[in-house]
């Protein structure tokens, strides 16, 4: 019988799940060893919310300058949702750095 990866459910996956449905959620930070899945995990992650959007700092010109100024939650997501073209609401948007 091959191998099917849409069966497989990582622990990861699982505990993430979990977060989302917590009414008392943080910010979450993911940290681990490169090319073990993380990017994908959360990219999986934002099908759970209504909107998903990725900033790549790299890739991304202009986003890291956002942050120069001040820390003001609502100038920041103000700031990224014109970089990026799209609306970022709080509680409704997975925002993923």
């Amino acid at each position: 019988m091959p191998w099917k990866i849409a069966m497989f459910k990582r622990i990861i996956d699982f505990h993430l799940d979990k977060w989302v449905i917590d009414p008392f959620r943080k910010p979450l930070l993911l940290r681990g060893a490169r090319q073990v899945g993380k990017t994908y995990a959360v990219r999986r992650l934002g099908s759970h919310f209504r909107s998903f959007v990725e900033i790549n700092f790299e890739r991304l010109e202009g986003a890291a300058s956002i942050f120069e100024k001040d820390l003001d939650p609502p100038r920041l997501i103000l700031a990224l949702s014109l970089l990026v073209k799209k609306p970022i609401v709080p509680g409704e948007t997975l925002l993923f750095f």
